[in-house]
């Protein structure tokens, strides 16, 4: 993954990945189902995808080094027990991608399995599975007594995972970490909002200008 990449997970609180993995692997499957009719032949039946599913392996470290994506790297174990919060807890979690590679979806984390290794103590190695949220829909058959019809009212089984962002018009005395801190709570992802804003900012995330208005992604 590019360098300036950062990833992170949420669940009321943002949790950041100090390391990023060499690869995430994102699969898309969907359940056609395939019958043999007399005199046809196969006749494949289209269904709807089935959820992404995303998977990656990377470290928390115990100290930091230059690959860390922060200087401040949380402490290995209470990682661990953060992403482990977020899964048994039972309530989807939105999971991002910013930079040159952009991913913003809510998702269920579906495995985490860590271990240690010799020569490394204290880091913690592990491999997450998540799989696309979908929230189930309630689809409501509504009938004429008179008319004797039936109408069945359609529902959408997925969840909206597009990134809904925000504007933010800059005054005097801002900068990009202020406005970080204040829609983020951590002036550190100032570089997701320079990021969505380059052409707005320009080359010098240092230097913004009151009446500017920029967007805030989400994350």
């Amino acid at each position: 993954m590019s360098s300036k990449c950062r990833m992170y997970l949420k669940q009321k609180k943002l949790f950041e990945f100090p390391v990023l993995p060499e690869k995430v692997a994102v699969s898309y499957e969907s359940k056609n189902e395939s019958l043999q009719v007399c005199g046809i032949g196969e006749v494949t039946i289209m269904q709807d995808s089935s959820a992404a599913v995303i998977q990656f392996s990377s470290f928390f470290p115990k100290k930091y080094f230059r690959g860390c994506k922060m200087k401040h790297i949380p402490d290995p174990q209470k990682a661990v027990k953060k992403i482990l919060s977020m899964k048994e807890s039972g309530k989807p979690v939105r999971f991002s991608i910013t930079g040159k590679t952009k991913v913003s979806m809510y998702v269920t984390i579906e495995s985490f399995q860590v271990h240690e290794q010799g020569g490394d103590p204290g880091t913690i190695y592990y491999t997450l599975k998540l799989k696309e949220y979908r929230k189930a829909a309630v689809r409501i058959l509504k009938i004429d007594i008179d008319s004797g019809k039936a109408n069945l009212s359609s529902a959408d089984s997925r969840t909206d995972n597009t990134t809904q962002g925000q504007s933010y018009t800059v005054v005097n005395g801002d900068c990009l970490w202020n406005i970080a801190k204040q829609f983020y709570g951590n002036g550190s992802l100032y570089t997701v909002i320079y990021d969505a804003n380059r052409e707005v900012i320009g080359g010098n995330p240092n230097l913004i200008y009151p009446g500017q208005v920029l967007t805030i992604p989400a994350v």
